[in-house]
């Protein structure tokens, strides 16, 4: 009789460790499907390890996932996971391979960064250094702050916009209205890139707010 209750009790526990399995990949499965429309990613090679024992009343065709921080960094992130009425908050490692941009070859300091300098890589994205570039695009014709080696991964951090108007320059400004157009010149009391809107003070000292356009001249409409 005994050894009856003792294989009833492992065959239980048995069930439920098969179903705890298939609702953990079932899960994983539903994660890597989130990650991919919420991180827009172009690759197929995506995997999540869930870190948290699931609380074993939480099943669902259709959960509801949410970030608990919007900074959209790999490796472990934190997520909410909603059931109905019931919700967890889940640790999750998620790990991707994808394309990422590295220095082609060194990078002096001050250099306005163009296509040459650059070469794309594959390898697993959370490994990297945070807010690695992901595509030349966010790269070119921003100025590096410091030496970028070969082969190093490039970074937000290290590099900034490059200024089409600096701080104190002289500047065109173009006063438009309908069938009318006054050029006058002043000066930026902002660095600023293309299509930002920048403040400029003119001879009288009056203080205007334009957009710079392509050739660093501030447009003010009126």
């Amino acid at each position: 009789m005994k050894l009856m209750k003792i294989f009833f009790c492992l065959f239980i526990f048995f069930l439920f460790f098969q179903s705890f399995k298939a609702n953990a990949y079932n899960l994983s499965d539903q994660l890597n499907d989130f990650f991919k429309k919420e991180y827009t990613l172009k690759t197929k090679n995506i995997k999540t390890i869930i870190h948290t024992p699931l609380k074993k009343k939480i099943f669902c065709k259709k959960p509801i996932f949410s970030l608990v921080n919007n900074n959209h960094d790999f490796g472990i992130v934190d997520v909410i996971l909603i059931c109905g009425a019931q919700h967890q908050y889940l640790q999750v490692e998620l790990q991707v391979e994808g394309e990422y941009i590295i220095a082609k070859k060194k990078i002096p300091r001050g250099t306005r960064i163009r296509e040459r300098d650059l070469k794309k890589m594959v390898g697993r994205l959370d490994t990297l250094p945070r807010n690695t570039y992901l595509n030349k695009k966010d790269v070119i014709n921003r100025v590096n702050l410091r030496d970028i080696f070969p082969f190093q991964p490039i970074t937000s951090f290290m590099t900034r916009p490059y200024w089409l108007v600096k701080i104190n320059q002289q500047v065109t400004v173009k006063m438009k209205g309908i069938d009318f157009e006054v050029v006058f010149l002043g000066k930026a009391l902002s660095n600023g890139v293309k299509k930002q809107k920048i403040r400029v003070q003119i001879k009288n000292g009056k203080v205007l707010t334009g957009m710079i356009d392509e050739n660093g001249e501030v447009i003010v409409f009126l």
